[in-house]
């Protein structure tokens, strides 16, 4: 359900690209010393915009440094990293959303790799208990709240969506003052997109298998799916916009405006979409 909110690679510069890469090598590295190497396997994208987006928010001190990577063990220069409290907040979430999702693939299917997953990551569940716990409670809810309307066959088509948006919006809000509830209209509108998205990308195999997708359950075709993946894309931009965000803004701008419809792009391409751009980089597919 996560690694959508990815940034458009064509669309910045090489400092943006550079700064994208700091941000996301400092959630790694928080991940490591608050859980252990093994919950690198937690890192996404997405954490990543949301450290960016506080971060601009609230410009805090950033700690700053270079290290080289077990994750690329290749002989290189020590990459650049940028880590902030918001950073740290950031990788809790990262294990608490990461263990509840391998939750939910065992209850699917059982699967040995969603098993072991989940006994490697139940330790550090609890560390993340231990340090967002109220989080963690909202957490636990709402995905048994999804759970349950995914096997309700009476349930609204876009009920679990609407529960898991609920929820990004309510993690976004803390800790935000004044900022709360745009915060959480973002998270809100940002987390339906995430579903959805999920949904339009998997609509063959859970068409194949009988899967839970709201957008199989309305015979959505690529057309239907668009219109409805912008108007939750459009519920997040809104209370972006009304922020006060300067730094990175135009980076972040590459991932709420172009970088979230790469997946869609691949999986229905079109002949614009198929081109490319210019430059021969696609859009969204950020490599670090």
């Amino acid at each position: 359900m996560f690694g959508f909110v990815v940034a458009d690679a064509a669309a910045l510069s090489e400092e943006e690209k550079d700064r994208y890469r700091s941000v996301y090598c400092g959630l790694c590295l928080s991940l490591r010393d608050r859980y252990g190497q093994r919950s690198r396997a937690c890192l996404t994208y997405d954490l990543t915009f949301f450290v960016l987006l506080c971060n601009s928010l609230h410009e805090p001190v950033e700690t700053r440094g270079a290290s080289h990577c077990v994750m690329h063990p290749a002989p290189a220069a020590a990459r650049p990293w940028s880590r902030s409290p918001w950073t740290d907040y950031a990788a809790d979430l990262s294990v608490a959303l990461a263990y509840h999702k391998v939750l939910d693939d065992v209850a699917d299917d059982g699967a040995m790799a969603a098993r072991a997953a989940r006994r490697l990551l139940a330790g550090a569940y609890e560390r993340a208990q231990q340090r967002i716990p109220d989080a963690c409670i909202e957490i636990e809810g709402a995905m048994a709240a999804i759970r349950a309307i995914e096997q309700d066959a009476g349930a609204a088509p876009d009920g679990a969506a609407r529960e898991f948006g609920a929820l990004l919006g309510r993690l976004f809000a803390r800790d935000h003052g004044f900022w709360a509830p745009d915060m959480e209209a973002l998270g809100s509108g940002l987390g339906r997109f995430i579903y959805l998205m999920d949904a339009a990308v998997d609509f063959a195999d859970d068409a194949r298998t009988g899967s839970y997708n709201p957008f199989v359950a309305l015979g959505s075709d690529p057309e239907a799916m668009t219109g409805t993946l912008a108007l939750a894309a459009a519920d997040a931009a809104e209370p972006y916009e009304r922020l006060p965000l300067v730094q990175d803004k135009h980076l972040m701008d590459s991932i709420l405006y172009s970088g979230i419809w790469a997946q869609f792009n691949k999986a229905y391409p079109t002949e614009e979409s198929a081109s490319g751009p210019d430059n021969g980089e696609s859009a969204g597919d950020f490599q670090l």
